[in-house]
């Protein structure tokens, strides 16, 4: 039977090694703690790395012993070169060796890696773990020490350790994933021009993007108290509010806003928990996603109309319908995904066919503009 000591010693690496799951930073720590307890005197070095032969890279997922800058120098002059971690490549995935098992030692010594690095400590020999692969990558925890060591007790630790070590290597890399999808999607719903809004069940605010924020600011229909989301029409808001709470069928209401005497149609959908569950995680545990087109001030038969009274292309009416309805032509570019100088290109072309030379006219214009405005050969057909 185990002694507490020492199932206390492999509990305090394990909780360790879980941590780092969660939180990355706390690698160096775990390597420390494994080390502190089962590593023999003077073996006081562990590497986490992810190397590749071909080409030769590496990137550290933590290390104890190991300062930040002979790390970056094991990155740039040995990662994926040195002979352990050739030889470790081809180990199996969660075995444990001696670095004598793999590499002798005689031709271990005419490796650059230990000739400028490791020789200046006397160390010559390893514990060596194949942790994980991904394509061409290789994840390994190497621990060099002195030779005159016993290290069975040491590899006796990493072996049984190893499981853990997978695990939350694999639990750390699958959320960092998801965090990258999460703020893929989270800039994308930026870069739209629809207004995007999560809510709690409370109708708590937790996200809206950059277009529903600035229509935030100017709407007279919605306001925020308390981080809360609150409809001025009283009856959009119970609306919302039973779709938060789960009542009746409905997943959906379309919800109309006087958005400074405009009205603007809210789509409100209830996230299914089950369905959902990933958008809830990744939205701060949303229940409501409210989307809408957002404010226009100018109707597309407008637009349509003036195209064809001005003949201007359809790049030209769309960078106008922006200045109508009170934006910049940054950012239509940026909205539009082109550069503001081409956005200048098309103001100019804009200007010179409407006659109007600033872009408080053409809003004005296009803001009086009636909804039974005729093109030159319209009027004339209609009155012969």
């Amino acid at each position: 039977m185990e002694s507490r000591k020492l199932i206390a010693a492999y509990d305090a690496v394990i909780s360790d090694i879980y941590e780092a799951a969660l939180s990355p930073a706390h690698w160096d720590v775990a390597l420390t703690s494994l080390i502190s307890h089962f590593s023999p005197p003077r073996w006081d070095v562990a590497m986490l790395v992810w190397e590749r032969l071909q080409p030769a890279t590496g990137r550290f997922i933590g290390a104890a012993g190991v300062n930040d800058f002979a790390r970056a120098g094991y990155i740039t002059m040995f990662a994926g070169r040195q002979a352990w971690s050739m030889a470790g490549h081809a180990i199996p995935v969660g075995q444990v060796v001696h670095s004598d098992e793999i590499v002798a030692r005689d031709r271990f010594k005419q490796d650059e890696f230990y000739k400028s690095f490791l020789s200046n400590w006397d160390i010559e020999v390893s514990i060596i773990a194949s942790l994980d692969r991904h394509g061409q990558d290789h994840l390994g925890l190497c621990m060099p020490g002195p030779d005159q060591r016993d290290t069975s007790g040491l590899r006796e630790a990493v072996t049984r350790l190893v499981p853990h070590i997978q695990r939350a290597s694999r639990i750390s890399r699958r959320i960092g994933e998801a965090d990258l999808r999460a703020a893929n999607a989270e800039a994308a719903l930026d870069a739209s021009p629809s207004i995007v809004m999560s809510l709690g069940p409370d109708l708590e605010l937790l996200h809206a993007n950059a277009t529903a924020q600035r229509w935030i600011e100017k709407t007279e229909g919605l306001v925020t108290t308390n981080v809360k989301v609150r409809f001025a029409d009283r009856e959009a808001q119970e609306r919302l509010a039973r779709l938060a709470r789960g009542e009746g069928e409905a997943r959906t209401e379309n919800i109309p806003i006087n958005d400074n005497g405009t009205t603007v149609f809210l789509v409100a959908m209830r996230v299914d928990p089950k369905v959902g569950a990933g958008f809830a995680v990744a939205n701060g545990g949303a229940t409501i996603l409210l989307v809408g087109g957002g404010r226009r001030d100018v109707s597309d038969e407008i637009i349509t109309r003036l195209r064809d009274w001005f003949d201007l292309t359809p790049s030209e009416a769309k960078i106008a319908a922006y200045v109508a309805d009170g934006k910049t032509m940054e950012e239509y570019a940026r909205d539009r995904g082109v550069s503001v100088n081409a956005a200048r290109f098309l103001m100019k072309g804009v200007f010179g066919k409407t006659g109007v030379g600033r872009q408080a006219e053409l809003a004005a214009l296009l803001r009086e503009a009636p909804l039974n405005w005729q093109s030159p050969i319209d009027r004339f057909l209609t009155a012969h």
